[in-house]
């Protein structure tokens, strides 16, 4: 089923509001999105290895930010250990150690939970609290942004033909 232009109204670049006779009925109260980023399709300068969304943000109150990649697959967010460190020392933890199956192995860590922090580019920047599973033993360079525990707590749309991540609060 195609909306036409009628049925959807942008109200700007950041906001996105449905006609009430949409699909979402009773959805014109409020935006989907309050807030938007680019995204990177790649890591760095480095060729496209598949279609990957690469969102740079912030944990609590990390200095600088991390790309980290939107993961939909993936349990929980997960961080190299250079964030994790500062994770573990600045984060709730909310689990004994517990095991991560994923296509490099099996990790032993612990879940923590804390503030994350999505800067806009335009609109409001998203602050949630996300669920990080940190281990010592994850490999450098690799950050995901997981389901359970952040994606869940929002709701988010891509836009891939201008690289664009629209997210707004549940």
């Amino acid at each position: 089923m195609r909306l036409s232009a009628r049925e959807i109204c942008r109200t700007s670049l950041s906001s996105i509001t449905l006609a009430e006779s949409s699909i979402l009925s009773g959805w014109v109260r409020r935006p989907f999105a309050t807030g938007v980023s680019k995204y990177a399709d790649r890591k760095g300068n480095l060729p496209a290895s598949g279609p990957l969304i690469y969102l740079e943000v912030k944990p609590g109150w990390f200095k600088g930010t991390v790309f980290a990649i939107v993961d939909t697959a993936a349990p929980w967010c997960i961080f190299e250990p250079t964030v994790g460190d500062f994770i573990r020392e600045s984060f709730d933890q909310v689990s004994e150690e517990v095991s991560l199956s994923t296509r490099l192995g099996t990790f032993w860590g612990a879940l923590y939970r804390g503030p994350l922090f999505v800067p806009a580019l335009e609109g409001e920047p998203l602050d949630v609290e996300a669920t990080v599973f940190v281990s010592s033993e994850w490999p450098a360079g690799m950050n995901f942004l997981g389901y359970q525990g952040l994606l869940q707590r929002i709701r988010f749309a891509v836009d891939p033909e201008v690289n664009l991540f629209y997210f707004g609060r549940i």
